[in-house]
This record gives C-alpha cells, sequence and structure tokens, in this order.
C-alpha cells in the first residue's frame, strides 16, 4: 500500500510538472501574433508583385506613357448640363471614402462626378452615393456606364437624377 501511495504521489507531482511547464498565455498570444504578422507580410508581398505585373503589362500595352483623355471624348462628350439620367457607381456609408472615389477620378475629366447623401439619420441608415453625369436619354448613360465600368472595373447602375 506504501508502494501505491507513494507512486501516485510522484504521478501527481510529474502531471503538475508538466502542465506547470507549458505555453503561458502570453507566450501563446505572442505566437499567434507572429504567425498573422507573416501572414501579412506575405500577403503585403504578394499584393506589391501583383501591382508590378499590372504596372508592366499597362507599361507594355502602351510603351509612350499613358495619353491624356481630351475634352471631347466621347465618355464626357455625352455627358449634359441638365439631363435626368444618372450612372451611380458605388455607394458607402462612409462620405469620406465615397469622397476619395469621386476624387481619384479628378484627373480623368469626369467633370459631373459627386456624392449625393441619402438614407434616414434617425435610423442611422445613411448611404454616400457616387454619380457621374447628367444624361438626357437612359440610353446613353446606359452606354457611358458600359465605358466607365470597362475603364474602371467596377459595376454601374443607372439611376434618374433625383
Amino acid at each position: 500500500m506504501k508502494n501505491f501511495s507513494l507512486y501516485t504521489v510522484l504521478l501527481a507531482v510529474t502531471f503538475m510538472t508538466f502542465t506547470a511547464c507549458g505555453e503561458s498565455e502570453a507566450e501563446k498570444q505572442a505566437r499567434l501574433q507572429a504567425k498573422l504578422d507573416s501572414a501579412r507580410v506575405a500577403e503585403q508581398a504578394k499584393i506589391a508583385q501583383m501591382m508590378a505585373a499590372y504596372e508592366d503589362s499597362v507599361n507594355a500595352a502602351n510603351p509612350d506613357g499613358m495619353e491624356e483623355m481630351e475634352e471631347d471624348t466621347p465618355m464626357s462628350s455625352s455627358i449634359s448640363e441638365s439631363g435626368s439620367y444618372v450612372v451611380q457607381v458605388g455607394a458607402w456609408r462612409s462620405e469620406e471614402k465615397a469622397q476619395s472615389f469621386v476624387d481619384m477620378w479628378s484627373d480623368r475629366n469626369y467633370p459631373s462626378s459627386y456624392v449625393v447623401k441619402t438614407g434616414n439619420e434617425e435610423t442611422g441608415d445613411v448611404w454616400f452615393r457616387v454619380r457621374v453625369g447628367n444624361f438626357e436619354t437612359r440610353n446613353a448613360a446606359q452606354e457611358f456606364g458600359v465605358n466607365l465600368a470597362a475603364e474602371i472595373n467596377t459595376g454601374f447602375w443607372v439611376a434618374n437624377k433625383d
């Protein structure tokens, strides 16, 4: 019986020694953070590589550099001052994000790109819609939207100017 008690105590001490020697919570968190940091660095490197490949393909397609769009290109010639249709290319909850999307186009001769705030502030359901142009006909807006979507790689829809 003495040996059984001795073995039980020895087994308990061994078990406590192994559990006490494991990773602490801080060590587990540090290991997890290192793994996340490593994944983030790898993802950023992959994105940089994709962007470089994209820029190389653009430069190969137009070795003289991107030519500026003229004032009277087909894209901007169908925009009118008083049309009743617009091309909407996005909607965000953040006004800053929507405005940055419009600002991105400042060098592309889209004179009628703007942000429209819609929704109900009391319920918090507020959206900031990014729209381009005023078009006399729905077909003109549709044609412009197809060209714009191809150029900036986004979706679009034609809406009534509200």
